[in-house]
């Protein structure tokens, strides 16, 4: 991997195929695995890490997630005790590890309404903004006003979408209960980006239940769906950092996925 590359991904975005990195943000050390596996052995600790995704190509550069910057901001320390934070950056520190701004974003897909996928919003108010209507209206009003009022907000509903060629999007996780999963039509093979229907890879390969889901059994059975289609191997876990080791990048906290 050509690390260059990748520490200016800006200059993807013109390529007619989607490049997708995994920049994390933050990592926890320790968390008890059972707070993200269903079943998991007791005692089980593992690290943690928070990540959003950046799709390149077709002129666009796309956010999966857009994160959050309460995990690094001062008087957060109970947040940061209660996930066992061992380090955290702003999200526009994070992205410029692969060499974007906040104003190279030209739309972002939220998977679902947790905090920690969509606080990051305010930091791109050019950005388009995709996610399932029922989703959104349980993100925070402070965070939806805006995108709103300026009419960016593209809302999808069901089912299955096309945003763009090679860039789909799927209601299915269940994670929550109207959670998108967005197929990516890499250079070489399809993946699918789980969100946080599956946290860890332990979640895939063992056909085990994220710990929060609003139907464990969808869950279980739309993660194998997704399997099924492109492969245990391609499809991408919300947390887990053996992303780095799968997809070295040679860049310090970013996986290259795809590239």
């Amino acid at each position: 991997m050509d690390a260059a590359c990748v520490r200016d991904a800006r200059n993807l975005a013109e390529d007619a195929q989607w490049r997708l990195l995994a920049v994390e943000y933050a990592r926890s050390r320790g968390v008890q695995e059972r707070r993200l596996v269903r079943g998991a052995p007791p005692g089980s600790r593992v690290d943690m890490s928070w990540y959003f995704f950046v799709a390149i190509g077709h002129g666009r550069v796309v956010l999966i997630d857009c994160g959050t910057d309460a995990l690094s901001r001062p008087g957060r320390q109970g947040l940061r005790d209660r996930w066992s934070i061992a380090s955290a950056v702003r999200v526009e520190e994070a992205l410029g590890r692969v060499g974007l701004a906040p104003s190279d974003v030209t739309d972002i897909v939220l998977t679902h309404f947790h905090w920690d996928h969509v606080d990051g919003l305010g930091r791109f108010p050019g950005a388009t903004v995709h996610a399932h209507g029922a989703e959104w209206r349980r993100v925070p009003a402070r965070l939806r006003e805006a995108v709103e009022s300026e009419g960016r907000l593209r809302a999808v509903s069901g089912g299955e979408r096309a945003l763009w060629p090679g860039f789909v999007v799927r209601e299915a996780g269940q994670h929550t209960p109207h959670q998108l999963m967005v197929q990516l039509s890499c250079a070489t093979d399809p993946v699918v980006i789980a969100g946080d229907a599956a946290y860890l890879y332990r979640n895939i390969v063992e056909g085990r239940p994220v710990t929060i889901s609003a139907a464990s059994e969808q869950n279980v059975a739309d993660v194998a769906q997704a399997v099924q289609a492109v492969g245990a191997d391609h499809v991408i876990p919300g947390h887990d950092p053996a992303l780095f080791d799968r997809y070295p990048s040679g860049v310090d906290a970013v996986a290259a996925i795809c590239m």
